[in-house]
């Protein structure tokens, strides 16, 4: 019988609530484990290098800085797990800085309920991943 490789996550957000929402949605999927929490940069980066996840959801401001600021420092230090942000307001330029500082996928925070768990499948098997309403406002920019 094949066991079925599992999905390691990482979540990284200031707030324990939304943390404790994601990792209930995560526990329910059953292809994912979270590995671990972290509500700050230091902490998610100290744990992305110990424990290697897959992929990092990480909200759109690690305490201290953006998300675009945060990806692009883990991909200087070589950290290669998919980054999948999650926002309260999806703004076009958040957006477009993040993907090019690496991040994998955006998503409304609204969204969580209905989206959060495919996106991560996708963001882990390598592709770009926008919820919808995160790619509506990433089309105003680009009209």
């Amino acid at each position: 019988m094949t066991e079925t490789k599992l999905i390691r996550v990482l979540i990284a957000d200031d707030f324990k609530l939304l943390r404790d929402v994601i990792r209930l949605h995560l526990e329910r999927a059953g292809d994912m484990e979270v590995v671990d929490e972290a509500p700050d940069l230091n902490d998610a980066l100290e744990r992305v290098r110990t424990l290697r996840p897959d992929v990092v959801i990480m909200n759109d401001y690690l305490p201290p800085i953006s998300s675009a600021h945060a990806a692009a420092h883990f991909r200087e230090l070589g950290f290669t797990a998919a980054i999948l942000v999650i926002s309260m307001h999806p703004e076009p330029g958040l957006i477009q800085s993040s993907f090019l500082s690496g991040v994998n996928g955006f998503m409304d925070k609204d969204e969580i309920d209905e989206y959060l768990v495919d996106a991560i499948r996708l963001v882990h098997q390598g592709e770009r991943y926008l919820s919808p309403k995160a790619r509506d406002a990433y089309s105003s920019i680009q009209e």
